[in-house]
């Protein structure tokens, strides 16, 4: 048997302050102090051979002085930083696991949510197949209604609310009525296969209508062309019927023929041709 869970509790305030000032223990000021007087006397000293050597070693004690104070600065302030350093590194390393503790928790909750919003989703969903089932609609899923599931999209005890309900009729119904202004038009099968695209009855009457008419355009500009052709045809008969000539054993009998000639310039060009490569006399 697995031990039970213990949830921690931090009973405590979160509270951070310094409790001392820690003091530091030195004769800087006096070295400091020294450092004026000794500044002050070299600036206002002649210097001669005899006071050379003095300055020479001065100079040499004056920068073990300088080395030491430096020195000492770098490890009093280092070691009166150590526990400023040591609270910002532990700081640091709390705000981190904080924020994991955060993410973990936060985790658990979003995995719960979305098995709560599936579940909804499913209760949803067959309220939606049942509806549209009792107005005869069986071409519709509950996706196409992009229906966003909420936890307030059903009661504490897992019933629908009244406006769940409400959206789920109102986008049936509207298809029930879709289908009725389809079923008024001409061209209801093609209409039908149209508007299961994307169930916009506007577009649709607009498209199909739209697409016999462009039919029907397309249709009398293809018989006006066969009609062109065939009166074309009968043309050429004509001409042939009219030039053929009578055989006479004497001399041929002139005649003339009047008639109208409809056509493309091409063929017309190529009829003017033959009547001057025959030798024909026309106006």
């Amino acid at each position: 048997m697995k031990d039970k869970l213990i949830k921690p509790v931090f009973k405590s305030e979160i509270k951070a302050q310094i409790t001392t000032i820690g003091s530091i223990e030195d004769n800087i000021q006096e070295v400091q102090d020294f450092a004026l007087k000794l500044n002050e006397y070299y600036s206002k000293l002649v210097f001669t051979k005899d006071t050379l050597k003095e300055a020479g070693d001065e100079k040499a004690e004056v920068n073990k002085f300088k080395d030491k104070v430096k020195k000492f600065k770098k490890e009093i302030v280092d070691e009166y930083n150590k526990p400023i350093d040591n609270f910002k590194e532990l700081c640091d390393t709390t705000v981190a696991l904080l924020e994991d503790t955060y993410t973990t928790i936060n985790n658990q909750v979003k995995a719960f949510d979305e098995k709560t919003i599936a579940e909804y989703a499913e209760i949803i969903r067959a309220y939606f197949d049942e509806y549209a089932k009792s107005k005869k609609i069986d071409f519709v899923k509950f996706e196409d209604m992009n229906f966003k599931v909420l936890k307030g999209s059903l009661t504490e005890s897992k019933n629908l609310t009244k406006k769940t309900k409400e959206t789920i009729e109102k986008f049936i119904d509207k298809i029930v009525d879709d289908i009725k202004l389809i079923n008024s038009q001409q061209y209801v099968d093609e209409m039908m296969i149209e508007y299961k695209k994307d169930l916009n009855v506007s577009r649709t009457i607009a498209d199909v209508n739209n697409r016999h008419i462009e039919l029907e355009k397309a249709r009398k500009e293809k018989e006006s062309k066969k009609e062109q052709e065939l009166t074309d045809k009968e043309m050429i008969n004509k001409i042939d019927e009219c030039l053929t000539t009578p055989k006479v054993e004497k001399q041929e009998e002139v005649l003339e023929l009047s008639f109208k000639v409809r056509g493309t310039r091409e063929k017309l060009k190529l009829l003017k041709q033959f009547l001057e490569n025959g030798g024909y006399d026309y106006e």
